[in-house]
């Protein structure tokens, strides 16, 4: 399976995305229950398409059939963000976050993103902080800071405008 999968993800990246997507639907005839192989569906669907229900079917099965696996969350995270479905968002990412090799920079990135343009702007600025202080890339850290005085400017204008 791993082979074709690649072949699948090739031919994607390759801008042939329903050929692509078409070998990854035929994968699921022998793996049916791949939390992994939902989780690149659903990933093909989210980034590749205009179909965000199958995206979200499929991360939704991925999470279904392997709850551990980090990717789906933060992958169902951006698509709520997406949809303007902040508190799903949020809450995918903090089931996301406890799981084992989940990159805290990613989640916390996105949880801030979801918190900022849901105007929850001082929670916004401290998922940011998590997020940098967990990092050591300096155009991560760049980048989350980038974000967290964007977001201060927001939280001011929406002071003064009371």
């Amino acid at each position: 399976m791993e082979t074709y999968l690649k072949e699948a993800e090739q031919l994607i990246y390759d801008n042939r995305v329903q050929d692509g997507i078409a070998l990854m639907k035929d994968l699921l005839y022998d793996e049916p229950g791949s939390g992994y192989l939902h989780n690149q569906l659903g990933w093909a669907y989210l980034y590749y398409t205009e179909e965000v229900s199958q995206a979200e079917l499929h991360l939704k099965m991925a999470i279904q059939f392997d709850g551990e696996y980090p990717a789906p969350y933060i992958h169902m995270g951006n698509l709520m963000i997406r949809l303007n479905r902040y508190a799903d968002a949020i809450k995918y990412l903090k089931l996301g976050l406890k799981k084992p090799s989940a990159n805290k920079v990613v989640f916390m990135e996105l949880m801030g993103q979801a918190l900022e343009l849901s105007g929850e702007y001082g929670q916004a600025m401290k998922a940011y902080r998590e997020a940098m202080m967990a990092s050591l890339n300096e155009h991560e850290v760049n980048s989350i800071m980038k974000h967290r005085a964007r977001c201060r400017k927001k939280r001011w204008a929406s002071f003064w405008s009371m």
